[in-house]
């Protein structure tokens, strides 16, 4: 049976503007990629059952429907062991250019994640680490939703976006 991961969202308030970030449950569902990367997904749920990770989600505004996902480097994660992934030196068993994406993967580097939610991908750098989610297909348009609740916050109020990634489902 394939193991699930929930995501799920803390967004600011809006007063001027209360619906700009109304969404029912800022929460979706996806799937473990054990298939596709089996040592990076293995860390990561390694990471989910030490607690889950948080942080704040951060867009670049250039590169497209995707957004990095920064959390602190959890305690299980040691760096004598386990060195984050750069674009020269992606963790993932094979390189992958983020314009070649599909908007329901999330990728893992170690510590950070990137999170991609929509077709229009324009960089044509390589990803700092390898799939290891996919968004469920009944979850797509609520993720594609949340992706541009991340993208207008850096437009303005700039309020902090917070996720978190969880094996178990978190309220919200």
């Amino acid at each position: 049976m394939d193991k699930k991961v929930y995501i799920s969202f803390e967004l600011p308030d809006h007063p001027q503007d209360p619906s700009r970030f109304a969404i029912d449950d800022p929460c979706v569902v996806g799937t473990l990629q054990e298939q596709e990367e089996p040592v990076l997904c293995e860390t990561f749920w390694n990471g989910l059952e030490n607690g889950g990770f948080e942080g704040p989600c951060v867009n670049s505004l250039s590169t497209g429907d995707v957004f990095a996902f920064r959390c602190r480097p959890p305690k299980f994660v040691s760096t004598k062991e386990s060195v984050p992934g750069t674009q020269d030196n992606p963790r993932a068993g094979r390189k992958i250019r983020l314009c070649d994406f599909k908007g329901n993967e999330v990728t893992f580097a170690g510590a950070d994640f990137a999170c991609f939610y929509g077709p229009d991908l324009t960089e044509p750098l390589y990803a700092h680490g390898g799939v290891v989610i996919k968004i469920d297909p009944e979850y797509l348009d609520k993720w594609y939703q949340l992706g541009k609740m991340v993208w207008k916050n850096h437009l303005g109020p700039h309020g902090l976006v917070k996720m978190y990634i969880t094996k178990d489902r978190r309220g919200a």
